[in-house]
């Protein structure tokens, strides 16, 4: 089976995440989505990060009932600093007979060079890039960080279809501002954003972390 490591802070996890994850899967190019909210420090959250109990939670409300998506606390298991893509698709791999993908977006591309071992990383692992607006990747830009063969096996990588963004960052205001939650369940399913109400995320009320 090819599962499709999708990781992020998911802060909070939104409908634009969800489409593109069900994206990948409709490519046919991927049979599962695994999603791994990243784990954040204590001593970070006070940069307007949730805990990766909310963050982990609100991920499951998200894909709740929906096939093909599953939810991983890896990061919170190993709380390793840092924490390396690359090691974490070589142990996922090592010890499973499922494929191991990993699911990044154009934006993640060009940086891509950047990432720990990322030469071993592109060409070990099999990659979906999903499109973001206003961001094109061209071969000569990854002929300049990674061989030709890279460069191909890269841009072959990409999934076609159209992917709608929203900013978490935005989100978060969203609720921290405004009360017309009509606007904010527009931009995450209701029952994230219950959670997000009930717990008090992201406004200056917050009862629990």
């Amino acid at each position: 089976m090819r599962i499709a490591f999708f990781g992020g802070s998911f802060d909070p996890p939104h409908a634009g995440h969800l489409g593109v994850a069900e994206g990948a899967l409709r490519s046919g190019r991927c049979d599962r989505i695994m999603w791994v909210p990243a784990f954040l420090p204590p001593h970070k959250l006070d940069q307007g990060r949730e805990s990766f109990s909310h963050r982990y939670n609100m991920v499951r409300l998200l894909t709740s009932g929906l096939g093909g998506h599953f939810v991983s606390d890896i990061e919170y298991r190993q709380r390793r600093e840092p924490s390396y893509t690359f090691d974490l698709l070589a142990e996922l791999n090592a010890s499973s007979a499922d494929k191991f993908q990993l699911l990044i977006g154009a934006d993640s591309l060009i940086n891509l060079h950047t990432w720990h071992r990322a030469q071993e990383l592109a060409e070990r692992f099999e990659l979906l890039i999903y499109p973001r607006p206003g961001c094109v990747v061209s071969r000569e830009q990854l002929e300049e960080k990674f061989s030709a063969a890279i460069a191909e096996k890269l841009l072959n990588s990409m999934l076609d279809g159209k992917f709608f963004e929203i900013s978490s960052t935005n989100l978060r205001f969203s609720m921290e501002k405004s009360s017309n939650w009509d606007n904010i369940i527009s931009m995450t399913p209701e029952p994230v954003a219950t959670y997000c109400r009930r717990h008090g995320l992201y406004t200056n009320n917050r009862s629990s972390r």
